[in-house]
């Protein structure tokens, strides 16, 4: 039996501000704007984490680029 994933609190901390992000995304005519470096300090000054900014920024921008292709292929 494979041993379990082990625990890793910087990509739970990143996992979970994205979600934070996310929820404050804004919108222009229905249509889903990138998350800004703005969108990201807000939450963290709001919620600090431990991995610093330029390892955090990145990551978000990443997971953010695959979410709304994402929902682009899904709305054509």
């Amino acid at each position: 039996m494979p041993e379990p994933p082990t625990f890793d609190s910087d990509i739970q901390s990143i996992i979970i501000t994205y979600h934070l992000v996310a929820r404050a995304r804004k919108y222009i005519e229905n249509r889903a704007l990138p998350l800004t470096v703005r969108d990201i300090t807000d939450v963290v000054e709001a919620h600090p984490v431990a991995p610093p900014r330029s390892m955090l920024d990145p990551i978000i921008f990443a997971i953010d680029d695959i979410v709304l292709s994402d929902q682009r292929k899904t709305k054509e």
